[in-house]
């Protein structure tokens, strides 16, 4: 979108203008759906979390500050970011769908029931995590997004994507006694 009639419609929806939200909403929807798809796999809980950070986009836009260094995208997707984050705190759901994960080898039965249960069973560590360092793990190594996209979706530098895939994965380790590389548990 151009910047200067997003600026526009942003300024004109603080003032309260219903038409100029219906317009942001309309231009966004699709991007903040999609998102929050990646994150959920659940396309009802995703229609939920949408409503939900528009809901919020309404209620706040006058925090959000057009000449800043973020843009209203970049907003809008913290706010269905942190929407998520709520809901996975919230309810301690399991970010995946186990049924979804298919075997290297259909064949093998014993190896692929082995499989899904360590499969689960990273997910259910992932689930100890800190939301944020859940939420990048899963962004890098399901969606399989680089640094950068990770960085540009969330709103942060790639240094905290690059810091938070580290601890977390270092955690990870500790819970699910893994060897590192260096021989160290």
């Amino acid at each position: 979108m151009e910047a200067l009639r997003e600026t526009a419609l942003v300024k004109a929806s603080q003032k309260g203008n219903k038409q100029a939200f219906e317009e942001l909403i309309r231009i966004y929807y699709p991007y903040v759906s999609g998102f929050l798809l990646k994150m959920t796999c659940d396309a009802a809980l995703t229609e939920d979390l949408t409503q939900e950070s528009f809901l919020k986009m309404i209620q706040n836009i006058d925090r959000f500050h057009t000449g800043g260094n973020a843009g209203f995208g970049t907003w809008l997707i913290t706010i269905a970011r942190n929407c998520y984050i709520d809901y996975y705190r919230k309810f301690h759901v399991v970010p995946a769908n186990i049924d979804e994960f298919q075997p290297d080898d259909p064949h093998d039965m014993a190896g692929s029931v082995m499989q899904k249960m360590q499969y689960f069973e990273v997910l259910k560590a992932i689930e100890t995590l800190p939301p944020e360092q859940g939420l990048v793990i899963r962004l890098k190594y399901e969606e399989d997004l680089t640094l950068a996209e990770i960085a540009g979706h969330l709103g942060i530098p790639q240094k905290t994507v690059k810091s938070r895939i580290h601890e977390g994965t270092v955690k990870l380790r500790k819970i699910l006694n893994i060897t590192g590389k260096e021989g160290k548990s």
